[in-house]
């Protein structure tokens, strides 16, 4: 199939969807809106996406475009005005029309709304191929879209380093462990602090940790945790195999939203057996059944302190059972094949 992705730049939502679409064996044309800022920021998913197979950056060629596009996705989240600047081109080719918003839940439904607004008007000549709206963010109950398309959260994957190493994708995707074997981490946090939105909830939960290579034991669990925190401006990240072995050594993992609601650590906690720890609202975003108490712990609002500290109450009974509803979601939904097909079937290629 020849599916075009329209984009202001390349960036890790860029990925997922063409890392997606390439292991379909579909051709990825990558239009980009403006190729020098591209260039000066993209970095190293520019260089994967260029390294992945049935994928070609065009960087806003016309002299690329083909008389029809099988499939157009535009994905205007997360920079509307300047994303739909080359929309007119391509969409005028195109078949068939996936709208990626920028109206999403991650901004308030006022100015989620005239986003939205601004796609209706912007998008009015191609409406009649636009089949389906994707939120990376997941939607509001009540929207624009709503009355006319389709909507559906995206989802999302492993971070895209995972997917691109080799090594790194064997590591992470391994079904190597057991649900019923006892693990000596009681919780982790492994991330940037960045951006402000995370540090408060870090800043609440922290106490509850001891500075790395104190080794902490919860008195109740006889366990330790595990605090590895660094910022955008200095990140010290943690090899790629020890991260892998940290996750796999926790019951549990904090997934604490960052600059999008939806973040890759949840998928990458749930391929190693580790219980993800994120907001309650945000369950519904990554596109595979979480759900409370099954296979996640869902934190409500404000109530990270409480609910970090109510880890040290879970069972090894509980936390095998956990473990095991895990482990059962592999073939369905947490495999990469899983997960790049279900990608596909909600941007509308494939079944």
């Amino acid at each position: 199939m020849n599916v075009w992705h329209l984009v202001f730049r390349t960036e890790s939502l860029t990925y997922t969807v063409a890392k997606a679409l390439s292991v379909g064996g579909h051709d990825v044309f990558v239009w980009v809106v403006n190729p020098e800022f591209d260039a000066a920021r993209a970095g190293g998913i520019q260089k994967r996406l260029r390294d992945t197979p049935h994928v070609r950056i065009v960087a806003g060629d016309d002299s690329r475009l083909p008389s029809e596009i099988d499939r157009l996705i535009v994905q205007v989240h997360p920079r509307p005005t300047e994303s739909l600047a080359d929309v007119d081109p391509l969409a005028s080719r195109a078949r068939r029309i996936t709208l990626i918003t920028a109206g999403d839940r991650s901004r308030a439904w006022r100015e989620a709304m005239k986003l939205q607004w601004f796609e209706t008007r912007r998008l009015a000549r191609h409406a009649d191929r636009i089949d389906r709206v994707l939120y990376k963010d997941g939607f509001h109950p009540f929207d624009l879209h709503r009355l006319s398309m389709r909507r559906l959260p995206l989802g999302f994957d492993a971070h895209s380093h995972f997917l691109h190493d080799p090594e790194a994708f064997r590591a992470i995707h391994a079904r190597d462990w057991d649900p019923d074997a006892r693990r000596p981490i009681r919780a982790n946090f492994l991330g940037s602090k960045d951006p402000a939105i995370r540090t408060s909830v870090l800043d609440t939960v922290r106490p509850l940790f001891r500075r790395a290579g104190e080794n902490p034991t919860p008195a109740s669990t006889g366990k330790s945790m595990f605090w590895h925190e660094y910022s955008d401006a200095a990140p010290d990240v943690l090899d790629p195999l020890e991260f892998v072995k940290v996750l796999t050594r926790s019951d549990f993992t904090l997934c604490p939203r960052g600059y999008s609601r939806v973040t890759h650590r949840p998928i990458e906690a749930l391929l190693r057996g580790s219980i993800p720890v994120l907001a309650a609202d945000e369950l519904d975003l990554y596109g595979i059944p979480l759900e409370e108490g099954v296979n996640c712990v869902g934190v409500p609002r404000d109530e990270w302190a409480r609910a970090v500290a109510e880890l040290a109450d879970f069972g090894e009974q509980e936390l095998a059972r956990m473990r095991a509803n895990i482990h059962a979601m592999f073939a369905r939904y947490l495999d990469y094949a899983a997960i790049s097909q279900g990608i596909r079937v909600r941007l509308g290629i494939g079944s």
